[in-house]
């Protein structure tokens, strides 16, 4: 796997990407191997797959809790399998109060407050977990190109700032996939925090499936008259601190980490003394916070999705599940 940060480069067909274009053909011929030579698992529960067609953060972890939550408004039982990535997993792990991210990465932790989740190293190794726990419905987060399992509906999340960036895959640019075809499998598409890239909207026209957008609504009082030290290790730290600025909190720095850090004592300290100098309050994402929380005093910065045209969503994600036509009758 790729383990790489959101370079400038990714953002126009320069030099350096053009340096790569060669290297991302490999990236892509490797992903037709892969697919050639895939035997996919079948889930005895319809399958949800929310991912994306680009690396870094689109959000896809908050469609996944908007999605629980909906579900279990209506007493669906649902579960969630996560990659369980940069933790200790090495086949299939069922995720309990005990675990740390070390065991069972970040994104497993923070979904499992919401309900039960599987780690996996892979998905097929999750399979009798699965079978055991026996869900009405099964949440995979991330996915999409997986070909190791079938999937009944599938959810493309797009971060609308950043967009398909230069449009070239890894490490040319950021895409895993090509929109074309990631449109070809997605059932819909969720658009993340804006529409103001033109060059997005120009890739969206040739997508014929349902486009709804979101955007993150705050769901914790933070004490604005306070000036806070933000920090967090997600693939996407801007829409995190401009969501911040957004809801009028004043920041007096700021420090990102890689993807998916695991925080070292040396980490807190440094956190510390940034606050301490600045006379500043800690801040962080419900990821990050699930890591850190019980060696910082640091505030969390809870959000939820808001979805325009929510109904018609759950509409087709209903019709499609549960073969029927109108939703949680």
């Amino acid at each position: 796997m790729f383990k790489l940060n959101y370079p400038k480069f990714w953002y126009s067909r320069n030099i350096v990407a053009c340096l790569l274009w060669l290297p991302s053909k490999l990236y892509f011929t490797l992903g037709v191997i892969r697919h050639y030579f895939a035997k996919p698992t079948t889930f005895p529960a319809p399958v949800i797959c929310i991912g994306n067609a680009s690396i870094g953060g689109t959000g896809k972890t908050q469609i996944v809790i908007w999605l629980i939550k909906l579900l279990k408004a209506k007493n669906i039982n649902a579960i969630v399998i996560t990659k369980a990535y940069k933790s200790s997993v090495k086949t299939a792990l069922l995720v309990q109060k005990h675990h740390t991210a070390h065991d069972v990465g970040d994104e497993s932790l923070l979904i499992s407050k919401y309900t039960t989740v599987i780690a996996a190293a892979k998905i097929q190794s999750a399979l009798v977990l699965v079978e055991s726990l026996n869900p009405e419905v099964i949440i995979v987060d991330d996915g999409l190109q997986n070909p190791n399992f079938t999937k009944d509906f599938t959810i493309l999340s797009v971060d609308g700032h950043r967009g398909f960036g230069n449009g070239w895959l890894i490490p040319a640019g950021p895409l895993r996939q090509y929109p074309s075809t990631a449109f070809d499998i997605a059932n819909v598409v969720i658009i993340l925090e804006g529409t103001d890239n033109t060059t997005l909207q120009q890739t969206m026209f040739f997508c014929s499936k349902p486009i709804f957008n979101a955007t993150s609504i705050v769901n914790i009082n933070l004490d604005k008259t306070k000036t806070y030290f933000a920090f967090c290790a997600i693939g996407n730290p801007d829409r995190f601190f401009n969501t911040l600025q957004a809801n009028g909190i004043t920041l007096a720095g700021f420090k990102t980490f890689p993807d998916h850090h695991h925080y070292s004592d040396d980490d807190c300290k440094y956190l510390q003394n940034q606050a301490r100098n600045l006379h500043a309050t800690l801040i962080t994402t419900s990821k990050d916070h699930v890591k850190i929380y019980n060696k910082l005093l640091v505030e969390n910065l809870e959000i939820e999705l808001s979805i325009n045209n929510q109904e018609l969503l759950q509409d087709l994600i209903y019709e499609k599940i549960f073969k029927k036509d109108k939703a949680y009758n």
